[in-house]
């Protein structure tokens, strides 16, 4: 490679970096590190590039900005198995079925496919990791997504490399209360046991020290991070009506608006149900959905069979960049999942200063404060929804006051995503160093796992 190639490849990858991080990093690190990572998604955006949940992608992209030697052993579908490079990562691609099954299927069908597909999974990610070791001799392994991590375990001992697990969330913290589900999720159980020397956990606002305590998972690796948000990116601003006009709406819609992937997980069934009871008593009520994903034209036949067919509108994903513009359109952002609600959406909804309705779960409770920075429905309750929304609809300067303090709080809560993803290199980067654990900070009290007054914020864990 010639010297201009290598000067317009490094550019590449910094623009790429920018693309996703948002930022540089102040300083690039004078000990680069070679790491290797297994991820278990065939995409890492979960919507398109630029669009969709981010974590999945900056994680891996930090690490690189900030000056390390990152390859990525990732799953793919036959014929697709080669090597490229995003953002200064290195992605090794092999053929592997997906690890997730198809949650519409019958159970006894689901788990016989749930334990054949994570069985082949952990035997070819084993495989392709091994040789990609053998080519780039790693520092230290990474196991991106709970699922990956015996495959990543395996890697680690057989090098005798130091093991850091980076999750994003779980889905154990459903199962909590049902003893059938939590023993059908294999997968999460056996991923949080497997030992690490830091475990990076995304703070979303799900009990999973819950599920951790109840695993008797050691706490002394887990760092349990919120995620950062672009407070100079989502910031209040005027209803964009053009915005209005492109959808086909009228000025003084209502508008509901949801921004996620269309996925069963979300429950954005819920949302069109309460627009169709809301539009009873404000007929001047839409919802836009945000997003794409495999409930699509599940979504679309619901709201065709319920009359809602000139009153919802589905743009498809958006750039993360446009996202703000998108949330000033709307009166009411609203959350409703069974998991938690302390999501990025919300956050970003809150940070442009927009009303939040959201299911009262996990500690949804803690960001979403009932009649003070949004409104909380219990789960038990659902069906008052679309007397809550018209209540907000006829009440603007309410909708305007929660707003401003939302607004202020996840101002209080979250640090700038600079501040975040240093804090998380630089405790793999201590990992590489010491090659023994690094102590996250939480600690067990009388009924269960808690955090001391030092852990959680983006600049004071550990």
């Amino acid at each position: 490679m010639t010297r201009v190639q290598s000067e317009r490849r490094a550019e590449r990858a910094r623009r790429e970096q920018q693309q996703v991080l948002g930022f540089e990093f102040a300083e690039q690190t004078d000990a680069p590190l070679t790491i290797l990572g297994i991820v278990p998604w065939r995409e890492l955006w979960s919507m398109g590039v630029g669009a969709g949940a981010t974590a999945f992608t900056r994680s891996p992209v930090a690490l690189a900005a900030r000056g390390h030697r990152l390859h990525i052993a990732q799953p793919c579908a036959r014929g697709e198995e080669q090597r490229l490079t995003f953002a200064g990562v290195h992605f090794h691609r092999f053929r592997a079925p997906e690890v997730f099954s198809n949650p519409e299927r019958p159970l006894p069908v689901r788990l016989t496919s749930r334990a054949w597909r994570y069985g082949v999974f952990q035997w070819t990610a084993r495989r392709a990791a091994l040789r990609l070791a053998r080519e780039i001799r790693p520092d230290l392994v990474i196991a991106y997504g709970i699922m990956t991590a015996p495959a990543a375990r395996d890697l680690a001992r057989r090098r005798r490399l130091p093991l850091v697990g980076r999750y994003f969330g779980n889905t154990l913290s459903l199962a909590l209360a049902n003893r059938l589900r939590w023993l059908g999720n294999f997968m999460e159980r056996v991923g949080f046991r497997i030992p690490v020397q830091a475990m990076i956990l995304t703070n979303d606002g799900s009990p999973v020290l819950d599920v951790l305590h109840r695993l008797e998972v050691d706490l002394r690796p887990v760092h349990f991070l919120r995620n950062g948000l672009a407070l100079d990116l989502f910031t209040p601003g005027p209803r964009p009506t053009a915005r209005l006009a492109e959808l086909g709406l009228p000025e003084d819609a209502f508008v509901l608006l949801t921004a996620t992937r269309l996925h069963s997980e979300k429950r954005l069934e819920r949302m069109l149900h309460a627009l169709a009871g809301l539009r009873a008593q404000v007929p001047q009520a839409v919802a836009v959905l945000l997003g794409d994903g495999p409930e699509r034209a599940s979504l679309e036949g619901l709201a065709e069979r319920l009359g809602l067919r000139d009153a919802v509108r589905f743009p498809g994903p958006v750039l993360n960049v446009d996202l703000p513009d998108w949330y000033r359109l709307a009166d009411v952002v609203l959350s409703l999942l069974d998991r938690t609600n302390a999501s990025n959406p919300v956050f970003e909804a809150m940070a442009c200063q927009r009303c939040v309705v959201a299911l009262d779960v996990g500690t949804t409770a803690e960001v979403v404060r009932g009649g003070v920075t949004g409104v909380l429905v219990p789960p038990g309750r659902i069906a008052e929804l679309p007397t809550v929304l018209a209540e907000l609809a006829r009440d603007p300067e309410r909708r305007a006051a929660l707003g401003r303090n939302a607004r202020a709080l996840v101002t209080e809560l979250c640090g700038n995503w600079e501040q975040r993803m240093l804090r998380e290199v630089e405790i793999i980067e201590r990992v590489a160093r010491t090659r023994e654990v690094v102590p996250g900070g939480l600690v067990f009290d009388d009924t269960g796992p808690a955090a001391r007054p030092d852990v959680g914020s983006v600049t004071g864990e550990g």
